[in-house]
Protein backbone atom coordinates (compact mmCIF):
# COMPACT_ATOMS: atom_id res chain seq x y z
CA UNK A 1 0.00 0.00 0.00
CA UNK A 2 1.02 3.69 -0.85
CA UNK A 3 0.09 6.36 1.54
CA UNK A 4 0.51 9.99 0.71
CA UNK A 5 -0.63 12.44 3.18
CA UNK A 6 -2.07 15.81 1.50
CA UNK A 7 -1.54 18.31 4.52
CA UNK A 8 -2.95 21.65 3.66
CA UNK A 9 0.37 23.85 2.46
CA UNK A 10 0.28 27.40 3.80
CA UNK A 11 -1.88 29.95 2.01
CA UNK A 12 -1.42 33.66 1.78
CA UNK A 13 -2.45 35.46 4.98
CA UNK A 14 -4.88 37.98 4.16
CA UNK A 15 -4.89 37.24 0.66
CA UNK A 16 -7.10 40.07 -0.43
CA UNK A 17 -4.39 42.08 0.46
CA UNK A 18 -1.86 41.17 -2.65
CA UNK A 19 -1.86 43.24 -5.30
CA UNK A 20 -2.33 40.84 -7.80
CA UNK A 21 -2.91 36.80 -8.43
CA UNK A 22 -2.51 35.53 -11.78
CA UNK A 23 -0.26 32.59 -12.21
CA UNK A 24 1.81 31.32 -14.57
CA UNK A 25 1.48 27.83 -14.71
CA UNK A 26 0.83 25.60 -17.45
CA UNK A 27 -3.10 24.27 -18.52
CA UNK A 28 -1.94 21.08 -16.20
CA UNK A 29 -5.55 20.23 -15.48
CA UNK A 30 -5.33 19.71 -19.37
CA UNK A 31 -5.25 16.23 -20.85
CA UNK A 32 -1.87 14.66 -21.32
CA UNK A 33 -0.86 14.37 -24.81
CA UNK A 34 0.03 10.71 -25.89
CA UNK A 35 -0.33 7.29 -24.49
CA UNK A 36 -3.78 5.55 -24.60
CA UNK A 37 -5.94 5.03 -21.36
CA UNK A 38 -6.95 1.57 -20.17
CA UNK A 39 -10.52 3.39 -19.51
CA UNK A 40 -12.38 6.62 -20.05
CA UNK A 41 -14.48 6.07 -16.83
CA UNK A 42 -14.11 6.88 -12.85
CA UNK A 43 -16.01 4.82 -10.73
CA UNK A 44 -16.52 6.54 -7.41
CA UNK A 45 -19.08 6.57 -4.39
CA UNK A 46 -20.83 9.60 -2.45
CA UNK A 47 -23.56 10.57 -0.64
CA UNK A 48 -26.94 11.63 -1.77
CA UNK A 49 -26.37 15.26 -2.49
CA UNK A 50 -29.20 17.72 -1.64
CA UNK A 51 -28.97 20.18 -4.52
CA UNK A 52 -27.46 20.80 -8.08
CA UNK A 53 -27.66 24.57 -7.32
CA UNK A 54 -24.34 25.23 -6.18
CA UNK A 55 -25.34 28.02 -3.89
CA UNK A 56 -27.46 25.66 -1.97
CA UNK A 57 -24.42 23.96 -0.69
CA UNK A 58 -24.94 21.96 2.72
CA UNK A 59 -22.67 18.66 2.65
CA UNK A 60 -20.25 17.29 0.63
CA UNK A 61 -21.68 15.80 -1.60
CA UNK A 62 -23.46 18.93 -2.82
CA UNK A 63 -19.94 20.52 -3.00
CA UNK A 64 -18.58 18.28 -5.45
CA UNK A 65 -21.85 18.39 -7.72
CA UNK A 66 -20.86 21.86 -7.60
CA UNK A 67 -17.26 21.21 -8.79
CA UNK A 68 -18.18 19.12 -11.15
CA UNK A 69 -20.50 20.97 -13.13
CA UNK A 70 -19.84 24.89 -12.40
CA UNK A 71 -16.26 26.84 -12.80
CA UNK A 72 -15.06 29.51 -10.19
CA UNK A 73 -13.46 32.75 -11.32
CA UNK A 74 -10.48 31.42 -9.02
CA UNK A 75 -9.32 27.74 -7.59
CA UNK A 76 -6.95 27.10 -4.81
CA UNK A 77 -3.52 26.03 -5.91
CA UNK A 78 -0.41 25.01 -3.67
CA UNK A 79 2.13 27.11 -1.89
CA UNK A 80 -0.18 29.57 -0.98
CA UNK A 81 -1.34 30.50 -4.55
CA UNK A 82 -4.93 30.34 -5.98
CA UNK A 83 -4.76 29.23 -9.69
CA UNK A 84 -6.91 31.08 -12.91
CA UNK A 85 -10.11 29.64 -12.97
CA UNK A 86 -12.41 31.24 -15.67
CA UNK A 87 -10.67 34.40 -14.39
CA UNK A 88 -7.37 34.70 -15.91
CA UNK A 89 -5.48 37.55 -13.73
CA UNK A 90 -7.26 39.52 -10.84
CA UNK A 91 -6.15 42.89 -8.63
CA UNK A 92 -6.90 42.73 -5.34
CA UNK A 93 -7.50 45.78 -3.13
CA UNK A 94 -8.90 45.44 0.56
CA UNK A 95 -12.82 46.35 -0.28
CA UNK A 96 -13.21 44.07 -3.53
CA UNK A 97 -11.42 42.38 -6.41
CA UNK A 98 -11.68 43.19 -10.22
CA UNK A 99 -11.19 39.92 -12.44
CA UNK A 100 -10.27 39.85 -16.17
CA UNK A 101 -12.08 36.72 -17.77
CA UNK A 102 -10.09 34.32 -19.91
CA UNK A 103 -11.13 34.47 -23.76
CA UNK A 104 -12.95 31.53 -25.63
CA UNK A 105 -14.95 30.45 -22.27
CA UNK A 106 -18.42 29.15 -22.54
CA UNK A 107 -20.98 27.43 -21.14
CA UNK A 108 -22.32 23.76 -22.03
CA UNK A 109 -24.87 24.92 -24.51
CA UNK A 110 -22.21 27.06 -26.06
CA UNK A 111 -23.65 30.97 -24.64
CA UNK A 112 -20.02 32.98 -23.96
CA UNK A 113 -19.36 33.30 -20.21
CA UNK A 114 -19.13 37.04 -20.59
CA UNK A 115 -18.31 39.41 -17.67
CA UNK A 116 -21.95 40.14 -17.56
CA UNK A 117 -22.96 36.31 -16.82
CA UNK A 118 -20.72 36.37 -14.15
CA UNK A 119 -21.75 39.04 -12.39
CA UNK A 120 -25.95 37.73 -12.57
CA UNK A 121 -24.72 34.38 -11.42
CA UNK A 122 -22.61 35.98 -8.10
CA UNK A 123 -25.72 38.70 -7.79
CA UNK A 124 -27.74 35.43 -7.40
CA UNK A 125 -25.53 34.09 -4.77
CA UNK A 126 -25.28 37.19 -2.93
CA UNK A 127 -28.89 37.90 -3.40
CA UNK A 128 -30.38 37.46 0.46
CA UNK A 129 -33.44 35.60 -1.34
CA UNK A 130 -31.80 33.21 -2.46
CA UNK A 131 -30.63 32.54 1.21
CA UNK A 132 -27.15 30.77 0.18
CA UNK A 133 -25.79 29.18 3.27
CA UNK A 134 -22.29 30.01 2.25
CA UNK A 135 -22.66 33.73 1.93
CA UNK A 136 -20.72 35.03 4.72
CA UNK A 137 -17.95 32.60 4.21
CA UNK A 138 -17.47 33.71 0.29
CA UNK A 139 -18.62 38.05 0.61
CA UNK A 140 -17.88 37.83 4.38
CA UNK A 141 -20.15 37.74 7.59
CA UNK A 142 -22.81 40.38 7.30
CA UNK A 143 -21.49 42.14 4.35
CA UNK A 144 -22.88 43.45 1.26
CA UNK A 145 -21.50 42.72 -1.96
CA UNK A 146 -21.87 45.08 -5.30
CA UNK A 147 -21.19 43.36 -8.91
CA UNK A 148 -20.40 45.06 -12.09
CA UNK A 149 -19.07 43.86 -15.28
CA UNK A 150 -17.67 45.65 -18.48
CA UNK A 151 -18.09 43.38 -21.63
CA UNK A 152 -16.12 45.32 -23.81
CA UNK A 153 -13.12 45.38 -21.38
CA UNK A 154 -13.09 41.96 -19.94
CA UNK A 155 -13.95 42.63 -16.43
CA UNK A 156 -16.26 41.71 -13.81
CA UNK A 157 -15.67 43.62 -10.42
CA UNK A 158 -16.82 42.59 -6.93
CA UNK A 159 -16.60 45.56 -3.99
CA UNK A 160 -17.71 44.73 -0.91
CA UNK A 161 -19.42 47.54 1.67
CA UNK A 162 -16.80 46.34 4.04
CA UNK A 163 -13.40 44.72 4.03
CA UNK A 164 -13.54 41.01 4.28
CA UNK A 165 -9.25 39.91 3.53
CA UNK A 166 -10.78 36.26 2.64
CA UNK A 167 -12.70 37.10 -0.68
CA UNK A 168 -10.63 35.10 -3.11
CA UNK A 169 -10.59 32.14 -0.75
CA UNK A 170 -14.84 32.20 -0.50
CA UNK A 171 -14.81 32.53 -4.37
CA UNK A 172 -12.53 29.52 -5.46
CA UNK A 173 -15.38 27.67 -3.65
CA UNK A 174 -17.69 25.15 -5.78
CA UNK A 175 -20.61 27.22 -4.41
CA UNK A 176 -19.25 29.97 -5.78
CA UNK A 177 -19.46 28.35 -9.26
CA UNK A 178 -20.93 30.51 -11.87
CA UNK A 179 -24.48 29.87 -13.42
CA UNK A 180 -25.42 30.16 -16.77
CA UNK A 181 -28.40 31.99 -18.26
CA UNK A 182 -30.14 28.79 -18.65
CA UNK A 183 -29.66 27.80 -14.83
CA UNK A 184 -30.79 31.44 -13.74
CA UNK A 185 -33.73 31.20 -15.61
CA UNK A 186 -35.08 28.49 -14.09
CA UNK A 187 -34.04 28.12 -10.62
CA UNK A 188 -36.43 24.82 -9.71
CA UNK A 189 -34.56 22.71 -13.16
CA UNK A 190 -31.24 24.01 -11.46
CA UNK A 191 -31.56 22.09 -8.00
CA UNK A 192 -33.14 19.19 -9.92
CA UNK A 193 -29.86 18.73 -11.85
CA UNK A 194 -32.06 18.96 -15.26
CA UNK A 195 -31.36 22.76 -16.64
CA UNK A 196 -29.59 22.11 -19.82
CA UNK A 197 -27.29 24.38 -20.76
CA UNK A 198 -26.39 25.93 -16.63
CA UNK A 199 -22.97 24.66 -16.95
CA UNK A 200 -19.60 26.69 -16.70
CA UNK A 201 -17.62 23.68 -16.04
CA UNK A 202 -16.13 20.97 -17.64
CA UNK A 203 -18.98 18.24 -16.82
CA UNK A 204 -22.83 17.84 -17.64
CA UNK A 205 -24.88 15.65 -15.55
CA UNK A 206 -26.36 13.30 -18.26
CA UNK A 207 -27.80 10.05 -15.82
CA UNK A 208 -29.04 10.52 -12.60
CA UNK A 209 -30.95 8.07 -10.41
CA UNK A 210 -31.67 9.74 -7.49
CA UNK A 211 -30.14 8.01 -4.65
CA UNK A 212 -28.72 5.53 -6.47
CA UNK A 213 -26.14 6.39 -9.26
CA UNK A 214 -25.17 10.19 -10.50
CA UNK A 215 -23.12 10.23 -13.82
CA UNK A 216 -20.88 13.04 -15.57
CA UNK A 217 -20.07 13.44 -18.84
CA UNK A 218 -17.05 15.26 -20.18
CA UNK A 219 -17.83 18.20 -22.35
CA UNK A 220 -16.18 17.97 -25.84
CA UNK A 221 -16.12 21.72 -26.12
CA UNK A 222 -13.98 22.57 -22.81
CA UNK A 223 -11.05 24.04 -22.69
CA UNK A 224 -10.92 26.45 -19.85
CA UNK A 225 -8.96 24.08 -16.79
CA UNK A 226 -7.28 25.41 -14.03
CA UNK A 227 -3.83 27.16 -14.43
CA UNK A 228 -2.31 25.28 -11.62
CA UNK A 229 1.54 26.33 -11.03
CA UNK A 230 2.73 22.28 -11.33
CA UNK A 231 1.22 19.53 -14.05
CA UNK A 232 -1.50 16.99 -12.45
CA UNK A 233 -0.65 13.45 -13.67
CA UNK A 234 -2.74 11.55 -15.77
CA UNK A 235 -5.92 12.58 -17.81
CA UNK A 236 -9.50 13.37 -16.67
CA UNK A 237 -11.90 11.04 -17.36
CA UNK A 238 -14.80 11.07 -20.02
CA UNK A 239 -17.09 10.12 -17.74
CA UNK A 240 -17.70 10.18 -13.49
CA UNK A 241 -19.71 7.53 -12.45
CA UNK A 242 -20.76 8.56 -8.61
CA UNK A 243 -22.82 5.12 -7.16
CA UNK A 244 -24.89 5.89 -3.74
CA UNK A 245 -23.03 3.24 -1.31
CA UNK A 246 -23.11 3.70 2.18
CA UNK A 247 -21.67 0.96 3.68
CA UNK A 248 -17.64 1.35 3.48
CA UNK A 249 -17.12 -2.24 3.96
CA UNK A 250 -19.04 -2.71 0.96
CA UNK A 251 -17.35 -0.03 -0.58
CA UNK A 252 -14.48 -1.81 -0.10
CA UNK A 253 -15.46 -5.03 -1.44
CA UNK A 254 -16.68 -3.31 -4.49
CA UNK A 255 -12.77 -1.59 -4.94
CA UNK A 256 -11.33 -5.05 -4.14
CA UNK A 257 -13.47 -6.74 -6.72
CA UNK A 258 -12.54 -4.17 -9.70
CA UNK A 259 -15.75 -2.52 -9.38
CA UNK A 260 -15.35 0.80 -8.11
CA UNK A 261 -11.70 2.54 -8.79
CA UNK A 262 -11.66 5.75 -6.01
CA UNK A 263 -13.59 4.89 -2.47
CA UNK A 264 -13.41 6.79 1.00
CA UNK A 265 -12.46 4.42 3.90
CA UNK A 266 -12.39 4.89 7.85
CA UNK A 267 -9.66 4.46 9.76
CA UNK A 268 -10.65 0.94 10.84
CA UNK A 269 -10.68 -0.25 7.76
CA UNK A 270 -6.93 0.98 6.29
CA UNK A 271 -5.59 -2.74 7.28
CA UNK A 272 -7.70 -3.86 4.12
CA UNK A 273 -5.47 -2.28 2.33
CA UNK A 274 -1.87 -2.97 4.12
CA UNK A 275 -0.72 -5.58 1.87
CA UNK A 276 -2.08 -4.65 -1.15
CA UNK A 277 0.40 -2.57 -3.03
CA UNK A 278 -1.77 -1.50 -5.99
CA UNK A 279 -3.74 0.45 -3.95
CA UNK A 280 -3.33 4.29 -2.97
CA UNK A 281 -4.25 5.88 0.20
CA UNK A 282 -4.41 9.56 0.21
CA UNK A 283 -4.76 11.16 3.46
CA UNK A 284 -6.50 14.59 3.23
CA UNK A 285 -7.45 17.02 6.51
CA UNK A 286 -11.02 17.26 6.57
CA UNK A 287 -13.44 18.09 9.72
CA UNK A 288 -12.35 20.10 12.67
CA UNK A 289 -13.68 18.75 15.91
CA UNK A 290 -14.05 20.95 18.48
CA UNK A 291 -16.33 21.38 21.81
CA UNK A 292 -19.31 24.32 21.15
CA UNK A 293 -20.96 26.02 24.15
CA UNK A 294 -24.50 27.40 24.55
CA UNK A 295 -24.40 30.25 26.62
CA UNK A 296 -28.08 31.33 26.24
CA UNK A 297 -29.91 32.10 29.36
CA UNK A 298 -30.86 28.93 31.29
CA UNK A 299 -27.36 26.97 30.14
CA UNK A 300 -24.91 26.17 32.90
CA UNK A 301 -22.22 27.06 30.44
CA UNK A 302 -22.64 30.48 30.87
CA UNK A 303 -20.50 30.32 33.32
CA UNK A 304 -16.96 29.96 32.16
CA UNK A 305 -15.73 27.80 35.00
CA UNK A 306 -17.91 25.29 34.18
CA UNK A 307 -17.07 25.43 30.75
CA UNK A 308 -13.32 25.18 31.65
CA UNK A 309 -13.60 22.58 34.10
CA UNK A 310 -15.12 20.53 30.60
CA UNK A 311 -11.51 21.38 29.15
CA UNK A 312 -9.88 19.58 32.28
CA UNK A 313 -11.37 16.59 31.59
CA UNK A 314 -11.47 15.99 27.70
CA UNK A 315 -8.02 14.22 26.16
CA UNK A 316 -8.04 15.67 22.57
CA UNK A 317 -5.54 12.29 21.49
CA UNK A 318 -7.95 10.11 23.58
CA UNK A 319 -10.84 11.44 21.87
CA UNK A 320 -8.81 11.73 18.34
CA UNK A 321 -7.70 7.50 18.42
CA UNK A 322 -11.49 6.66 18.74
CA UNK A 323 -12.89 9.69 15.91
CA UNK A 324 -10.01 8.24 13.41
CA UNK A 325 -8.02 5.34 14.80
CA UNK A 326 -4.65 7.52 15.23
CA UNK A 327 -4.71 8.68 11.09
CA UNK A 328 -5.87 12.32 12.35
CA UNK A 329 -4.48 15.17 13.94
CA UNK A 330 -5.08 16.18 17.70
CA UNK A 331 -5.55 19.64 17.70
CA UNK A 332 -4.77 22.00 19.94
CA UNK A 333 -6.78 24.73 17.44
CA UNK A 334 -9.77 25.10 15.48
CA UNK A 335 -8.27 24.52 12.53
CA UNK A 336 -6.00 21.78 10.68
CA UNK A 337 -2.34 22.47 10.44
CA UNK A 338 -0.51 24.10 8.06
CA UNK A 339 -3.35 26.32 7.92
CA UNK A 340 -2.34 30.24 7.67
CA UNK A 341 -2.11 31.99 10.13
CA UNK A 342 -2.38 29.02 12.61
CA UNK A 343 -0.21 29.12 15.77
CA UNK A 344 -1.40 25.49 17.70
CA UNK A 345 1.99 25.66 19.63
CA UNK A 346 1.05 28.84 21.32
CA UNK A 347 -2.60 28.22 21.86
CA UNK A 348 -3.46 28.97 25.36
CA UNK A 349 -5.18 25.30 25.79
CA UNK A 350 -6.37 24.43 29.09
CA UNK A 351 -4.39 21.65 30.59
CA UNK A 352 -6.10 18.11 32.30
CA UNK A 353 -6.86 18.62 35.54
CA UNK A 354 -9.97 15.62 36.53
CA UNK A 355 -9.88 16.47 40.19
CA UNK A 356 -10.28 19.94 40.02
CA UNK A 357 -13.32 19.68 36.99
CA UNK A 358 -15.50 17.04 39.63
CA UNK A 359 -15.54 19.98 42.20
CA UNK A 360 -17.52 22.26 39.79
CA UNK A 361 -19.32 19.50 37.38
CA UNK A 362 -20.44 17.58 40.41
CA UNK A 363 -24.44 17.79 39.88
CA UNK A 364 -24.45 19.96 36.83
CA UNK A 365 -27.10 18.92 34.33
CA UNK A 366 -25.72 18.82 30.88
CA UNK A 367 -27.99 18.24 27.49
CA UNK A 368 -24.86 17.20 25.20
CA UNK A 369 -25.61 16.64 21.56
CA UNK A 370 -23.54 15.72 18.50
CA UNK A 371 -23.27 14.25 14.79
CA UNK A 372 -22.61 10.99 14.66
CA UNK A 373 -19.81 11.09 12.44
CA UNK A 374 -17.21 11.84 15.59
CA UNK A 375 -16.12 8.50 15.48
CA UNK A 376 -18.36 4.93 14.67
CA UNK A 377 -21.89 5.57 15.51
CA UNK A 378 -20.52 9.15 16.89
CA UNK A 379 -18.65 7.26 19.58
CA UNK A 380 -16.37 10.37 19.98
CA UNK A 381 -19.85 11.84 21.41
CA UNK A 382 -19.84 8.94 23.80
CA UNK A 383 -16.54 9.48 24.61
CA UNK A 384 -17.21 13.53 26.05
CA UNK A 385 -20.17 11.91 27.83
CA UNK A 386 -18.70 9.18 29.28
CA UNK A 387 -15.79 11.62 30.90
CA UNK A 388 -18.76 14.60 32.06
CA UNK A 389 -19.83 11.32 33.68
CA UNK A 390 -17.14 10.51 35.35
CA UNK A 391 -16.69 13.84 36.94
CA UNK A 392 -20.28 13.66 38.46
CA UNK A 393 -22.07 15.66 35.85
CA UNK A 394 -25.63 14.25 34.38
CA UNK A 395 -25.44 13.99 31.56
CA UNK A 396 -28.20 13.30 28.45
CA UNK A 397 -27.04 12.61 24.91
CA UNK A 398 -28.50 13.12 21.66
CA UNK A 399 -26.10 11.06 19.06
CA UNK A 400 -27.84 11.70 15.67
CA UNK A 401 -27.38 12.00 11.92
CA UNK A 402 -26.01 14.90 10.51
CA UNK A 403 -29.10 16.52 9.23
CA UNK A 404 -31.14 16.18 12.65
CA UNK A 405 -27.65 17.74 14.05
CA UNK A 406 -27.62 20.78 12.03
CA UNK A 407 -31.91 21.36 12.62
CA UNK A 408 -31.32 21.16 16.39
CA UNK A 409 -28.20 23.10 17.31
CA UNK A 410 -29.15 25.66 14.64
CA UNK A 411 -33.03 26.07 14.72
CA UNK A 412 -33.72 24.84 17.99
CA UNK A 413 -31.16 27.28 20.61
CA UNK A 414 -33.02 26.32 24.16
CA UNK A 415 -32.85 22.49 23.13
CA UNK A 416 -28.72 21.96 24.00
CA UNK A 417 -26.17 23.00 25.95
CA UNK A 418 -23.47 22.14 24.63
CA UNK A 419 -22.33 19.93 21.45
CA UNK A 420 -19.35 18.56 19.79
CA UNK A 421 -19.32 20.68 16.47
CA UNK A 422 -17.60 18.98 13.30
CA UNK A 423 -16.98 22.08 10.76
CA UNK A 424 -16.13 21.43 7.29
CA UNK A 425 -13.62 24.27 6.62
CA UNK A 426 -14.38 24.62 3.15
CA UNK A 427 -12.39 27.99 2.52
CA UNK A 428 -9.64 26.65 4.35
CA UNK A 429 -9.04 29.46 6.50
CA UNK A 430 -8.67 30.49 9.73
CA UNK A 431 -11.48 32.70 9.65
CA UNK A 432 -14.14 30.51 9.12
CA UNK A 433 -14.29 28.94 12.42
CA UNK A 434 -14.02 31.96 14.07
CA UNK A 435 -17.48 33.32 12.24
CA UNK A 436 -19.43 30.73 14.24
CA UNK A 437 -18.41 32.68 17.68
CA UNK A 438 -18.33 36.34 16.77
CA UNK A 439 -21.11 38.98 15.80
CA UNK A 440 -24.89 38.20 15.78
CA UNK A 441 -26.16 34.77 16.86
CA UNK A 442 -27.50 32.97 14.17
CA UNK A 443 -31.53 33.55 15.08
CA UNK A 444 -31.15 37.49 14.82
CA UNK A 445 -29.35 36.82 10.95
CA UNK A 446 -25.44 36.05 11.93
CA UNK A 447 -23.46 33.41 12.69
CA UNK A 448 -22.96 32.63 16.28
CA UNK A 449 -23.97 29.14 16.94
CA UNK A 450 -24.10 29.44 20.70
CA UNK A 451 -24.31 33.18 21.36
CA UNK A 452 -20.54 33.41 22.66
CA UNK A 453 -19.95 36.54 24.33
CA UNK A 454 -16.07 37.55 24.24
CA UNK A 455 -15.58 41.21 23.21
CA UNK A 456 -11.79 40.33 23.17
CA UNK A 457 -12.38 37.57 20.44
CA UNK A 458 -15.31 39.82 18.71
CA UNK A 459 -12.19 42.96 18.83
CA UNK A 460 -9.91 40.67 17.65
CA UNK A 461 -11.75 39.24 14.17
CA UNK A 462 -13.01 42.98 13.54
CA UNK A 463 -8.80 44.08 13.55
CA UNK A 464 -8.09 41.12 11.06
CA UNK A 465 -11.01 42.13 8.27
CA UNK A 466 -8.98 45.86 8.62
CA UNK A 467 -5.61 44.62 8.55
CA UNK A 468 -3.51 46.55 6.37
CA UNK A 469 -0.61 43.66 5.74
CA UNK A 470 -0.41 40.04 6.18
CA UNK A 471 1.45 39.97 9.88
CA UNK A 472 -1.55 42.13 11.21
CA UNK A 473 -4.01 39.99 9.67
CA UNK A 474 -2.30 36.99 11.23
CA UNK A 475 -1.77 38.28 14.83
CA UNK A 476 -5.50 39.61 14.79
CA UNK A 477 -6.89 36.01 13.83
CA UNK A 478 -4.29 34.45 16.28
CA UNK A 479 -5.52 36.50 19.07
CA UNK A 480 -8.96 36.17 18.53
CA UNK A 481 -8.55 32.19 18.51
CA UNK A 482 -6.16 31.96 21.32
CA UNK A 483 -9.05 34.05 23.68
CA UNK A 484 -12.11 31.77 22.57
CA UNK A 485 -9.52 28.73 23.86
CA UNK A 486 -8.53 30.37 26.68
CA UNK A 487 -12.18 31.53 27.80
CA UNK A 488 -13.32 27.99 27.31
CA UNK A 489 -15.65 29.30 24.34
CA UNK A 490 -14.26 26.34 22.39
CA UNK A 491 -12.50 23.24 22.93
CA UNK A 492 -9.99 21.87 20.54
CA UNK A 493 -10.59 18.68 19.87
CA UNK A 494 -9.13 16.86 16.56
CA UNK A 495 -8.94 16.91 12.68
CA UNK A 496 -10.27 14.25 11.16
CA UNK A 497 -9.01 13.06 7.87
CA UNK A 498 -10.96 11.84 4.43
CA UNK A 499 -8.91 8.76 3.60
CA UNK A 500 -9.71 8.42 -0.09
CA UNK A 501 -7.75 4.48 -1.64
CA UNK A 502 -7.30 4.59 -5.27
CA UNK A 503 -6.56 1.45 -7.32
CA UNK A 504 -3.67 1.39 -9.72
CA UNK A 505 -4.53 3.79 -12.56
CA UNK A 506 -6.40 6.02 -10.90
CA UNK A 507 -5.26 8.94 -8.89
CA UNK A 508 -7.41 11.66 -6.49
CA UNK A 509 -5.46 14.70 -5.10
CA UNK A 510 -6.29 17.90 -4.04
CA UNK A 511 -4.55 21.33 -4.04
CA UNK A 512 -4.16 24.05 -1.43
CA UNK A 513 -6.35 23.87 1.55
CA UNK A 514 -9.67 23.24 -0.42
CA UNK A 515 -11.64 19.85 0.71
CA UNK A 516 -14.33 20.58 -1.99
CA UNK A 517 -11.84 20.50 -5.21
CA UNK A 518 -10.71 16.89 -6.04
CA UNK A 519 -8.88 16.24 -8.75
CA UNK A 520 -9.74 12.89 -10.23
CA UNK A 521 -7.58 11.15 -12.99
CA UNK A 522 -6.74 8.24 -14.90
CA UNK A 523 -3.34 7.72 -15.07
CA UNK A 524 -2.61 4.32 -17.03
Amino acid sequence: MRIKTLLPLACVAAGSLALAGCTTGSSSGSPAAGGEMSTDTIRTTLEVPTSFDPTQTLGLPDFWMARMGFDTLVRQDNGGEFAAGLAESWDVRPTGTTFTLRDGITCSDGTPITPTVVKDSLEYLADPKTASPVIGQVFGPGNTATIQADDEAGTVDVTLEKPWPDLLAGLAMSSAGVICPAGLEDPKALADGTAEGAQSGPYVLSDRQHGVSYTFTLRDDYDAWPQYNSEVAGVPAKNLVFDVVADRNTQANLLLSDQLDIIQIDGALMERFQNEPAYTVAAQPFSDFFVVFNQREGSPFRDPEIRKAVAQVLDAKTFEDITSNGHGQTSRSLVAEGTTCAAPEEAPVIKSNPEAAKKVLKGVDIRLVGPNIAGPQGSGNVYIQEQLRAAGANVTLKNSDVGSWIGQVFGEPSSWDMTMYADLNFPGTMANPLTAFVGPTIQEGGANVGATDNAEAEQAFEDFRTAEDEAAACAALQESMHSLIANADAIPLSNNPRLTVAAEGFEVSHRGTTIDDPILRITQ
